[in-house]
């Protein structure tokens, strides 16, 4: 497995990926429009994909998409994981960890103060995931959202 930044090569697999995802988290297919979201994402560098590569067959067997934002108080950027998915077809072979690995040595070479994710309070396989790589629980904020659009 080879884990690099995502490019427009790519693009391709990497929809048929995030449709898998999106239909997991519970949206609807939607290709045409996730192939010009994620197009504009990669052209414009607004986030940093990275994706996992079957090395034999040049296949995308995950990727994990991180947006950047930034602490006033530490005055340094910090990482929000804000998706992060593996096909099916690869499920059970370490790709998530590979890319949260990869995610963290991102986020230390580019001299970040923390990463923050969030997941679904069901998702007990991703929770203990996150906890043997050192994440941890938020327990001195409240997280807030105003819902503009539904998903």
């Amino acid at each position: 497995m080879n884990i690099i930044k995502a490019s427009q090569k790519y693009l391709d697999q990497l929809i048929s990926v995030v449709e898998e995802y999106r239909l997991f988290c519970g949206s609807s297919s939607s290709p045409d429009e996730t192939r010009k979201f994620f197009s504009n994402l990669i052209d414009s560098e607004a986030s940093t994909i990275f994706i996992a590569i079957d090395d034999s067959t040049d296949t995308i067997m995950g990727f994990v998409n991180l947006y950047p934002s930034y602490s006033t108080l530490a005055l340094k950027r910090l990482w929000i994981l804000n998706d992060l998915g593996v096909s099916t077809r690869f499920r059970g072979q370490g790709i998530a960890k590979a890319l949260i690995e990869k995610v963290i040595s991102f986020a230390k070479s580019t001299d970040s103060v923390r990463i923050e994710l969030k997941t679904n309070i069901t998702n007990d396989k991703a929770q203990s995931l996150y906890k043997d790589l050192g994440f941890e629980v938020d327990r001195d904020n409240i997280y807030y959202r105003v819902p503009i659009l539904k998903p």
